[in-house]
């Protein structure tokens, strides 16, 4: 019995790799040199929040591939001029993700995706664009 219970368990601080390809790769490129992202066609079609959602786990998966970027979060300056939102549409989207546990914040007020909600992010994108 105790090997069907095993089955169960994951290690919460590895990060899906295929998943977030999976995610991603229909709405940006990485550039690898400066770290930023290049959106694709897909990207124009997305509601603001979805683009909040794919930048900030753009930038996990920068941090993953070992690319020059000190962390994974973002200030919110910092997503706006990334991704071209406007102040009046980033901050009320952020608020709302992070009160559905989507994003995370940092003492530091830096805005992060937690591993436990790429499938959900996964979800919310497929749901988004049919």
């Amino acid at each position: 019995m105790n090997n069907e219970l095993e089955s169960l368990l994951v290690d919460g601080s590895e990060l899906d790799k295929k998943l977030v390809a999976e995610v991603l790769s229909p709405y940006l490129r990485i550039d690898e040199r400066t770290c930023s992202i290049r959106p694709e066609a897909a990207w124009n079609d997305l509601k603001a929040y979805l683009k909040i959602v794919l930048y900030l786990l753009a930038r996990k998966a920068m941090v993953a591939l070992g690319l020059d970027l000190k962390e994974e979060s973002a200030a919110a300056v910092e997503i706006m001029k990334e991704t071209g939102l406007k102040k009046g549409t980033v901050n009320p989207a952020l608020r709302m993700l992070y009160d559905d546990r989507v994003v995370e914040q940092t003492e530091g007020r830096r805005y992060y995706i937690p591993n436990h909600a790429i499938g959900k992010i996964k979800g919310m994108v497929i749901e988004k664009t049919i």
